[in-house]
């Protein structure tokens, strides 16, 4: 039995690592970036798969049931055979923009995103089943509903010809485009979670704000942070508790908070710096592990966290500059992507499920 923290599998690329996924059964994942390869590897026993791409690959995810891989790279969505690497359809959705994102949402469609556009696609084919037109400069993040009916924008308005400060978090009906809530902030939206039912979201702001909304109507339950406030924790990203009983913001003040849903009350940081110690600088990346027991942080010293809700830290690891992180599904793993590789890191069978 591995003991938390340790690095069970290493995936070395010449370039940095922008795309992380596990399959389903969290047997296999999958890393991609700047180079010329998507490398998919077992997590234990298995055949390793290298797949071409163009080396400009931002989103990869697999299928609800594994069979195959969505890829973001450069301007062009493609459909992999998880297992062969064939490519089943590979098409530019917006030339002249790259693709940032791609998901699955409902009945198995691609959900592919752009920095103005968001755009439906059918599984079989690729054929373009909704196109929707953000019209401000910047999706700056996006997380599709579990049902994968819906889709919520963080949108940054500091960019392009009508530069201002200024933002939003929106909430889309991927079958229509209709946006049915919207919550706007003082300042542009740097990261967006829906609730596990979907009912909510969590969002925060570059006024120093984490806010929580209803996704239907867009009211405003909580808010925390800003002008009111002495503490500045500067959130920039945020992630939902898949019980949908906690949250944890990751801000550049250094540290990740475990805070209440129903509340945004804080429950527990990470990490427990001694009095004088400085701080070890922006929080960039964070993660709710399965179970609701554990979340992971990712910051600009270079350590990797696994903390419990008190914010006790399980495991430090150190890595290079982290770019992307994600749990399995069965939270046994914990993957990130750096400069030259991919980690898979083990948390220990006690942390699984």
């Amino acid at each position: 039995m591995s003991e938390p923290g340790t690095v069970a599998l290493t995936v070395k690329h010449d370039d940095s690592v922008q795309a992380i996924a596990f399959s389903p059964d969290s047997t296999r994942f999958a890393s991609a970036g700047s180079d010329s390869l998507l490398r998919v590897r077992p997590v234990g026993i298995g055949v390793p798969l290298d797949m071409p791409v163009d080396g400009s690959v931002t989103g990869i995810a697999f299928s609800p049931d594994g069979s195959k891989i969505a890829v973001a790279d450069f301007e062009s969505v493609s459909l992999r055979d998880s297992t062969s690497g064939a490519v089943v359809w590979q098409g530019p959705l917006d030339p002249g923009n790259s693709v940032n994102t791609v998901r699955f949402g409902a009945n198995g469609q691609v959900v592919a995103v752009t920095d103005t556009l968001v755009a439906v696609l059918d599984q079989a084919t690729g054929a373009t089943v909704k196109r929707i037109t953000v019209d401000t400069p910047l999706i700056a993040d996006v997380d599709v509903s579990r049902d994968g009916t819906r889709i919520a924008l963080a949108i940054d308005e500091r960019h392009g010809g009508n530069h201002k400060f200024a933002g939003s978090a929106r909430v889309l009906d991927l079958a229509t485009g209709t946006e049915v809530g919207k919550l706007t902030p003082a300042n542009a939206v740097h990261a967006v979670a829906f609730s596990p039912d979907g009912s909510r979201v969590l969002c925060c702001s570059a006024d120093d704000t984490t806010r929580m909304f209803k996704a239907q109507g867009g009211a405003e339950e909580w808010r925390v942070g800003g002008e009111a406030e002495d503490e500045v924790t500067s959130p920039n990203c945020v992630a939902f508790d898949p019980k949908g009983k906690w949250t944890v913001v990751g801000g550049s003040d250094g540290f990740a908070r475990i805070r209440e849903a129903e509340s945004g009350e804080e429950r527990g940081r990470t990490p427990k710096l001694i009095a004088g110690q400085p701080s070890p600088g922006a929080v960039t990346h964070v993660a709710f592990s399965p179970n609701g027991k554990h979340a992971a942080s990712a910051c600009i010293d270079n350590l990797v966290r696994l903390f419990n809700l008190g914010g006790e830290k399980v495991y430090e690891v150190s890595t290079d500059e982290v770019l992307t992180m994600t749990f399995s599904p069965n939270g046994r793993w914990l993957g990130v992507g750096c400069f030259d590789r991919a980690l898979v890191i083990d948390n220990g069978e006690a942390n699984q499920g």
